[in-house]
């Protein structure tokens, strides 16, 4: 009998990582700083070319209310959800780390968090689950990790001026080995109900010597207050809480 063909290679991305994120938390698109101290950023966007993402009028409409005053206290990270969403978690400043297996693909996060995707083929979660990070079903492409995401919750920001997803989201990522130390991270978003076309960004991952530290949001939410009282002072009332 003849012999079974050796198993493909694939490269080991397990380590601690920091990404080149380019102030895309507080905006996907090109940004200068401003005067309330939020960071520039030079956009993460590579298609569309211009940078800019592709929003529906409606959805353009909802990202401009809720870079205001009053909308601050509605960004779900603003609340200590662990869960910051594809791909905003990948540019969330803060570092994290990659655990890879044969089987699967482990991302830890600072805010002790964590995402698992599977490496085995199988179907994704029944319509009716969703959550806030989505069911996530990687492969490899060569020496490229390939992860096809769905089932979101609809309920994420995707940066702290509120650029803008629904439930309808689904996301390929697309982790591409540059050397021992990078990796260029890329992924897909497709959201026909906020966007009239699909749109990819890129940003780098650098490998560092560092561990992560434990960051417990909930223990030292010295924010929330301020946005809540902005958020009431804005509105004429008082603000119910998180969601």
């Amino acid at each position: 009998a003849r012999a079974a063909p050796p198993a493909a290679r694939v490269p080991d991305l397990s380590g601690f990582y920091s990404a080149d994120h380019g102030g895309a938390n507080w905006g996907v698109e090109p940004h200068p700083q401003r005067v309330d101290l939020t960071p520039a950023g030079r956009g993460v966007v590579i298609d569309p070319p211009d940078k800019m993402l592709p929003y529906q009028d409606w959805a353009r409409k909802e990202r401009l209310n809720r870079d205001t005053p009053a909308r601050g206290y509605d960004d779900p990270t603003a609340h200590c959800f662990v869960a910051s969403g594809v791909p905003r978690v990948f540019w969330v400043p803060s570092p994290f780390q990659i655990l890879q297996t044969p089987t699967h693909v482990v991302f830890f996060y600072e805010r002790m968090s964590w995402r698992i995707v599977t490496l085995e083929p199988r179907p994704f979660l029944p319509d009716t689950i969703r959550l806030w990070n989505g069911d996530s079903v990687g492969r490899w492409d060569g020496n490229t990790l390939v992860v096809d995401t769905r089932n979101f919750n609809g309920r994420n920001w995707l940066s702290e001026v509120g650029d803008v997803v629904s439930h309808a989201q689904t996301v390929t990522e697309r982790f591409i080995p540059v050397n021992a130390s990078t990796i260029r991270y890329q992924a897909t978003v497709t959201d026909p109900i906020v966007y009239t076309r699909p749109w990819t960004i890129e940003i780098p991952f650098e490998r560092q010597k560092d561990q992560l530290l434990e960051v417990a949001c909930l223990e030292d939410n010295q924010d929330l207050q301020h946005l809540k009282d902005v958020k009431d002072a804005a509105t004429g009332g008082t603000s119910t809480g998180g969601r």
